[in-house]
């Protein structure tokens, strides 16, 4: 049964980590918005590769911004992992759905989002409804150099690779192709990467990296630098 991670909440190279944050941190020293202001403007994201490059706007509504909820999901992650290998990259899954705010949470992480977030999702038990909050951060620094090294270290190390859990066909034969049904405890997203062969690396530890504020000013997030960390560590896991 699928369910949204409610508890989702490193050891990688840190001479790398630091030398990562330095060089990305001297050409992004971006004031950061007022927390109740209009959205900042997001750094730039490095030309991130995400597979499907585009959606289909006459599959069920024309709703979805991450997933195709249409295509054989088998298709999609072939696609991936070919565009991966042409660009010298790790494919790293995201499997989840339209729905799931975590899912939505990742991507705008990963993309250079800072300060105020707006998502649009839903939950496992009603996947058709959809309600829409506005998020705050509320960093005590500036965190756009952070999130520039995060947008830089994704889009220079991987293809990003969306599997919809929720509507389309095959989502689940991806994770059996791959061999990371095992590992899949049931939560969504389930973040992996997958060697050259397309089996599976290793996945996310959420507990390790998210974020959260559970009081009425909630909040889901990341850590940006246990965020990149542990990404060095699953690309490893998948360069060996």
């Amino acid at each position: 049964m699928l369910a949204t991670r409610g508890g989702l909440t490193v050891l990688a190279a840190q001479v790398t980590v630091v030398a990562l944050f330095a060089v990305i941190g001297a050409a992004y020293l971006i004031i950061a918005s007022a927390q109740t202001s209009a959205p900042a403007p997001p750094v730039p994201d490095h030309k991130i590769t995400t597979i499907p490059a585009t959606l289909d706007r006459a599959c069920r509504r024309g709703r979805a911004t991450l997933y195709d909820e249409c295509s054989d999901q088998l298709a999609v992650f072939e696609t991936g992992t070919k565009r991966a290998a042409a660009e010298g990259k790790v494919p790293l899954v995201s499997y989840g759905a339209e729905w799931c705010i975590w899912c939505h949470v990742f991507a705008n992480y990963i993309h250079g989002g800072t300060t105020r977030f707006e998502y649009t999702y839903g939950s496992p038990e009603a996947p058709e409804a959809r309600q829409t909050s506005t998020i705050y951060e509320r960093a005590k620094q500036d965190v756009s150099a952070e999130a520039a090294a995060l947008s830089a270290y994704v889009g220079s190390s991987f293809v990003v690779v969306h599997i919809d859990v929720q509507y389309a066909p095959n989502g689940h034969a991806v994770m059996e192709k791959t061999g990371a049904a095992p590992f899949w405890e049931g939560g969504i997203p389930f973040i992996f990467t997958v060697d050259r062969e397309g089996r599976y690396a290793a996945h996310l530890d959420h507990d390790a990296v998210e974020v959260r504020r559970d009081t009425y000013d909630w909040y889901r997030g990341f850590d940006r630098r246990r965020l990149v960390a542990e990404l060095q560590r699953m690309h490893d896991a998948a360069s060996r």
